[in-house]
């Protein structure tokens, strides 16, 4: 039925997908498919969830990646289906075809922008494309994964990426092609000569309307040691939780638990001074830096932070957990406190192109923690960051109640998976379509929902989580209008009023 109703625009786009041999083409149709009238959306991207809203499957279903079409009505989605469908599979042809090595010296670009790519010998550059191959341009290539850029692999690049970093390097590559390219990193992990993985912070160039280059250029930087110390920061304080039942029994168990903040501030003073001197060599007045050391200094930046962001969130966490993080009380207006955290994170929404929005009333003074209940909100609003794509909405709530104040962050991200959602205060839980959203960036350590549980109860309060995956989530936090335990991990009495 619906072929019959196909309107000759479409057709067409039938027999040009039947014949189309790389993205760039598929592109083309898809962007012609977008034109025709009763189409109001088009887009070839990782898709959320499964059913009919998640779109025409494009490739293995490991990769996540769907054509979402959005039509006027049914009638016109219909009409054009027969395209979008056909598209789709063309789309999985080009993916799914070997992308194999070239040697450097066959590929090797001549014009300036291709010398300052070989300059970058620093990181792993490696150029795309699907139709050619691909090709290593860098000597740190060969460096830090062993294999010759002369006498390259004769495998697909895809075969060297870690089987769970598919999705991710699947959808950068697409969105590098679509010129939806970010200079959000992602990480990728990927196989030596000698069979070890070894793990990229990664940026994606889309140059393939460059004539001189003609492909998506990936740059990557060895974060394998920062993430390790990431690692077993969070198997040792996963190990430490488990053995708490026996801390009462045995003294010694109590000396462990130590562990975990000895070792977060023995890490912060020497980090702490490397994020310092970071930002010292990148002020104007230490001298000019080069595109590319400007470019390794803000990797150095970054990790050294993440890191930083990691040791606080175990010793919030390690003290929430032995009791002993104090809050500091008094009345405070719930929209100042909201519009101040909101007004922090509107530059990142905007940049993001995610639509931020506040809506608050009057209501009584909340005897909380000001800093606390704020950090609680700003997870909640990190969180959605995230995981909302561009042209999503975060809606940031709150409406005073008979027994308090209700505070609701919404979004309209990629929501979570129902089966995992009775792991979402487990500490390091990451649901599983998480990897697949590329444009989400390096997320955090998947401890700012435990630690908000954490004080949220401290006040009193309840937090609770509705979500749905591919539409969105709602956490909402219930608080009373001062706490209900006395005086218990306070600094001071807890006062109302001026």
């Amino acid at each position: 039925m619906a072929a019959e109703l196909t309107p000759p625009a479409a057709r067409a786009l039938v027999a040009r997908a039947e014949r189309a041999t790389s993205l760039a083409e598929v592109q083309r149709l898809l962007t012609e498919l977008r034109a025709i009238p009763g189409v109001r959306e088009v887009a070839l991207e990782t898709a959320a969830g499964s059913g009919p809203s998640a779109g025409i499957p494009v490739g293995p279903a490991r990769w996540r990646l769907a054509l979402r079409i959005r039509a006027t009505d049914a009638l016109a989605y219909n009409r054009v289906l027969p395209a979008a469908e056909e598209i789709a599979a063309a789309a999985g042809r080009c993916l799914t075809r070997p992308c194999h090595a070239l040697p450097a010296d066959r590929a090797m670009p001549v014009d300036p922008l291709g010398r300052s790519l070989i300059a970058s010998d620093r990181s792993v550059v490696v150029l795309v494309d699907p139709p050619a191959g691909w090709v290593a341009l860098s000597d740190e290539f060969t460096l830090l994964l062993g294999y010759d850029r002369q006498s390259p692999p004769a495998v697909s690049l895809l075969d060297l990426i870690h089987p769970d970093d598919h999705a991710v390097a699947i959808a950068s590559l697409v969105d590098a092609c679509a010129g939806r390219g970010t200079d959000d990193p992602f990480d990728l992990r990927v196989r030596t000569a000698s069979g070890k993985w070894r793990t990229f912070e990664v940026v994606a160039r889309g140059l393939l309307d460059d004539p001189q280059v003609g492909a998506v250029a990936y740059f990557g930087v060895d974060v394998t040691a920062q993430r390790a110390t990431e690692r077993v920061l969070r198997e040792e304080l996963a190990r430490l939780r488990a053995s708490r039942p026996t801390e009462a029994a045995d003294p010694g168990a109590a000396r462990e638990s130590s562990f975990v903040p000895t070792v977060a501030h023995e890490l912060r003073g020497p980090l702490s001074a490397v994020v310092a001197f970071a930002h010292l060599l990148g002020d104007a007045g230490s001298g000019n830096l080069s595109e590319e050391q400007r470019t390794y200094l803000d990797v150095i930046d970054r990790n050294a932070n993440r890191l930083l962001r990691l040791i606080e969130e175990l010793l919030t966490l390690s003290r929430l957990e032995a009791g002993t993080l104090p809050l500091k009380m008094g009345a405070v207006r719930v929209p100042a406190l909201l519009d101040e955290v909101v007004t922090e994170r509107r530059l990142a929404a905007e940049a993001a192109e995610i639509e931020l929005c506040l809506d608050t009333v009057d209501g009584p003074e909340l005897v909380c923690d000001e800093a606390r209940v704020q950090q609680v909100i700003g997870n909640l609003l990190a969180n959605a960051l995230a995981f909302t794509r561009p042209g999503g909405r975060i809606s940031v709530s709150a409406r005073p109640t008979e027994n308090g104040w209700r505070l609701v962050v919404g979004d309209t991200g990629i929501g979570i998976p129902a089966a995992e959602q009775s792991r979402l205060f487990s500490p390091f839980f990451r649901a599983s379509n998480v990897g697949a959203a590329a444009w989400a960036g390096t997320s955090g350590a998947g401890l700012g929902l435990v630690i908000s549980r954490a004080i949220v109860e401290l006040h009193g309060g309840v937090i609770d989580v509705a979500s749905t995956e591919g539409v969105g989530t709602t956490v909402t936090v219930s608080l009373p209008p001062r706490p209900r335990v006395e005086n218990g991990g306070f600094e001071g009495e807890p006062t109302v009023g001026g």
